[in-house]
């Protein structure tokens, strides 16, 4: 991604209060709560791409987990250190500001990676970019949580729409489904959404 990216970002976080932006849930992500508390998901060295506020990592890390929290809008990292601060946990978060296609992240260091609503921004070239690092990041067997729109969600000039289908075509060649399933993003925009969660070959 370019400046104009990054500027483009960082106006929506100045446009707009935080609790206005469309992706701002309130609250962690609820299958990512599911995973959590259910304990299929363990603590160990955690991964949020496009943290946004910080509802996720502020959660992951009241759980146990040490959080690697990455956006590429500096209001939006300084907003969730915040969020961090508040909720006691901001020793457990290491914030980073950039672009995570471009970021130089230690390789197999993740145990998980969440992903809520980045991927779907991705076209080209970035895509086939960001397919190849999420495996490159996680430790044997480890997990990713991916949230997109759904083609069920009518098209916009935004995020791309996916299918069932075309998320496995995409990513079942360095990933294992352990789950896909249609649902809803929280927020004021409930667009629909699929939810995957990927276990790394």
């Amino acid at each position: 991604m370019t400046d104009g990216p990054i500027s483009s970002w960082e106006r929506l976080y100045h446009l707009l209060e935080p609790e206005k932006l469309p992706w701002n849930a309130g609250k962690p992500d609820p299958e990512l709560v599911k995973l959590v508390e259910s304990g299929f998901l363990k603590p160990g060295p955690a991964l949020d791409v496009g943290a946004g506020l910080g509802y996720d990592a502020v959660y992951l890390a009241s759980k146990g987990f040490q959080v690697t929290a990455v956006d590429i809008a500096a209001s939006a990292v300084k907003l969730a250190q915040e969020r961090a601060s508040e909720a006691g946990v901001a020793d457990k978060i290491e914030f980073k500001t950039g672009d995570i296609l471009r970021l130089s992240l230690e390789p197999a260091k993740f145990s998980f990676v969440n992903d809520r609503g980045f991927f779907h921004y991705l076209r080209g070239d970035e895509r086939g970019t960001y397919i190849k690092l999420l495996p490159s990041l996680l430790a044997d067997k480890g997990l990713a949580l991916l949230r997109v729109y759904s083609e069920n969600e009518p098209p916009t000039l935004g995020p791309l729409r996916y299918s069932e289908a075309e998320l496995r075509k995409l990513l079942e060649g360095a990933f294992m489904f352990e789950g896909l399933k249609d649902s809803a993003f929280e927020g004021a925009v409930k667009g629909k959404s699929l939810v995957a969660l990927l276990r790394k070959r």
